[in-house]
């Protein structure tokens, strides 16, 4: 099944509170006495120490950066740049663990925000952790119920976990909001496939590619459910129409788990290198 890639690109920003006020008093002999008063806000302020962190970064100082970071969400607890900031500089650092730990904290700390769960979702789900990632689609759907793309992160999660009815149930909900994603029609069909309803998996894929017949996607998707099925030369036929449409069907194939079947095949293995 192609899925719905799940990358975090996220421009990082820091700000720290503090109130920063300045005032000078200039005196010239002879001449009139000028007050010069420079007054920052907290708004201010974080803006400079958005800059200096972000140049941190850049300048290869990673722990300088998340220090800052860390003491910003501590002083500003419900701070989405602050956040943000961190797990990405750590995600950027080889430090998923601390990455994670910020996503862990921002959500234990603003449990109805719906952005924080979102990155806990996504974040879990580029690292495997299918479980978490699937809790925080769950989370989501109980603060969006209506928000019909965390119903297919949701499905894409139970998929992974091999809970194929709950998928289908997932995907489902999905379509009654939104009817116009062929992708997602897609994976409802794989759902299917999986479910051993061969028929009305291939059903769907062959509506879409009647409103799209060059789709790659729906076509290496119809590839997947001949793979399922056992049908290694239809499977074979499509997936070698989809590379030729999208190349980077050739690699995404090879670690498909619908096509486990064939993994050891000389001719899917020739078709694949």
């Amino acid at each position: 099944m192609k899925k719905i890639i799940l990358i975090l690109i996220i421009q990082s920003i820091i700000f720290f509170c503090l109130v920063l006020v300045v005032q000078g008093k200039i005196s010239r002999e002879n001449e009139n006495i000028t007050y010069v008063s420079v007054s920052y806000t907290k708004e201010d302020t974080v803006k400079i120490f958005l800059d200096s962190a972000q140049y941190l970064r850049e300048q290869g100082k990673i722990e300088d950066a998340i220090n800052i970071y860390r003491k910003v969400t501590v002083m500003q607890p419900d701070n989405a740049e602050a956040y943000i900031g961190w797990l990405t500089t750590c995600f950027g650092s080889d430090r998923v663990d601390e990455g994670l730990r910020a996503i862990d904290q921002w959500v234990e700390l603003n449990p109805d925000n719906t952005q924080a769960c979102l990155y806990k979702a996504f974040a879990e789900a580029e690292l495997g952790n299918h479980q978490k990632s699937l809790e925080a689609f769950e989370k989501l759907i109980e603060l969006q119920p209506d928000e019909a793309t965390n119903w297919i992160g949701k499905g894409q999660m139970l998929y992974a976990l091999n809970r194929y009815d709950e998928a289908l149930e997932a995907f489902n909900k999905y379509t009654l909001i939104d009817t116009t994603r062929t992708d997602v029609w897609g994976m409802k069909a794989s759902t299917l496939a999986r479910l051993g309803r061969f028929d009305e998996a291939i059903n769907i894929i062959n509506k879409n590619l009647e409103q799209s017949p060059d789709d790659p996607t729906s076509i290496y998707n119809r590839a997947c459910i001949y793979s399922i099925k056992g049908d290694k030369a239809i499977a074979l036929a499509d997936l070698k129409s989809a590379i030729e449409l999208e190349a980077s069907f050739r690699k995404y194939a090879r670690t498909d788990e619908d096509f486990r079947s064939l993994y050891e095949d000389e001719d899917f293995k020739n078709l694949t290198k």
